[in-house]
């Protein structure tokens, strides 16, 4: 696989020229990871764009459950307290062409999900901050990445939209959240 091979399946790399896709290339490292093994942690400082060569990679996000939980005692005594349990939702899943770790490139630079291997995975990974330093020096390059990336980011918002929708729709059979 040449350099410029490596973005061919990412649509937010098309309509490069191929001296932008070398540049860029030598920016990036490809990453082998195991099933089950996880990329970045939702919350951590993003650093780092990362793109699916082969694999499939799920996206999931914490969500806090307050849960009341009661002890009695020789029924007579009742003591209640609220737990609070934290869960991994998982929101969407993303494969070979797809990149991860958006964040990076976006104030307050911090990761939104959570990402895990569900198969043997390789990716590559480049650094956001050198990344802009391409696009401060070609301003165009840099627009048309980032309109593919709006792109990206709206479609996972709906996809997460649609999920929080019927996911609720089911629990509450409610017309309005």
């Amino acid at each position: 696989m040449t350099e410029n091979d490596m973005f061919r399946d990412f649509s937010v790399f098309s309509d490069f020229s191929p001296e932008t896709l070398s540049e860029i290339a030598k920016l990036a490292v490809v990453l082998t990871f195991e099933s089950g093994e996880t990329i970045f942690q939702e919350g951590e400082n993003a650093r780092d764009l990362y793109g699916i060569l082969d694999g499939e990679v799920e996206l999931s996000t914490r969500f806090n459950q307050q849960v009341l939980k009661t002890d009695i005692q020789y029924e007579e005594s009742i003591q209640t307290r609220i737990e609070t349990i934290e869960k991994n939702i998982v929101v969407d899943a993303v494969g070979p062409g797809e990149i991860l770790g958006w964040s990076s490139l976006i104030k307050p630079r911090l990761l939104t999900s959570t990402a895990t291997c569900t198969v043997p995975t390789r990716a590559f990974c480049m650094s956001a901050d050198d990344l802009k330093l391409i696009f401060d020096r070609n301003p165009q390059v840099g627009y048309g990445f980032m309109v593919r990336l709006s792109e990206i980011i709206s479609q996972r918002l709906r996809t997460r939209t649609d999920k929080l929708i019927e996911s609720w729709n089911e629990a509450f059979d409610l017309d309005r959240i």
